[in-house]
């Protein structure tokens, strides 16, 4: 869907595409501008159809008669179907003033990933995309939870000092969140559970947290998630 400019207090407009039916929004900028209004979550929050087109850094899903341009990341483009076959992404449409934006997941923790992102100040949603496609969710993750800003300026887009206001704003809220999802997950070890969480197999969860334990003792679940992920990169 490409938004077309609309004067204030009328409803936005949508021009399709060519014969093809493909709706793509406006691509957003890298950061929210300064004194912009506020970013609104839109209605779509799932998609399921057929897949019409595989890019660098999106996908083109037909339902419902119409093709949906949505931004992705690696981890998207990379498990693809082959063309013509169904595909479901969990999604999050960004509506800001003059824009509106689709992005696309694999997953809900990805998504959740993507959304705490957004809560930094300085960060927009094609920056934070940026950072989840070219970190991925488990080194991301480790990476915001060390504090290892220079792990973060490998995204387009981040320079180190919005890394390190990324790391302060977020290191303890994602240790929190991780926990959390432990707490109400199958009872059973909080690292192993934290880490199948973050999308790792239940089986390889086991053997790093096995290792953590074996490099750092009894520690803390706190503690030991971080060395745990980092085992976790080698399994």
């Amino acid at each position: 869907m490409r938004a077309v400019r609309h004067q204030p207090c009328v409803e936005p407009s949508f021009r399709v595409q060519g014969g093809g039916r493909h709706v793509r929004a406006r691509t957003p900028s890298a950061y929210e501008p300064a004194g912009g209004r506020p970013r609104r979550e839109g209605m779509i929050v799932r998609i399921r159809g057929e897949l019409a087109e595989v890019g660098t850094d999106s996908v083109v899903v037909i339902a419902g008669g119409i093709g949906y341009y949505v931004s992705v990341p690696r981890s998207v483009v990379g498990g693809t179907p082959p063309i013509g076959a169904p595909i479901e992404l969990l999604t999050r449409q960004i509506v800001r003033e003059n824009e509106i934006a689709l992005y696309g997941f694999s997953s809900p923790s990805e998504r959740h990933l993507f959304d705490m992102l957004l809560g930094v100040s300085g960060l927009g949603p094609r920056t934070a995309l940026g950072l989840v496609s070219a970190l991925g969710q488990e080194r991301l993750s480790r990476a915001v939870m060390d504090g290892d800003a220079e792990a973060l300026t490998a995204a387009p887009g981040v320079g180190k000092k919005l890394a390190v206001r990324i790391c302060s704003e977020l290191s303890e809220r994602f240790r929190q969140t991780i926990l959390d999802r432990a707490a109400v997950s199958v009872p059973g070890d909080e690292v192993v559970e934290a880490l199948v969480a973050l999308g790792h197999r239940r089986t390889d969860a086991e053997r790093a947290a096995a290792a953590a334990r074996a490099e750092a003792g009894e520690s803390s679940t706190t503690a030991l998630i971080p060395i745990a992920l980092r085992h976790a990169s080698k399994v």
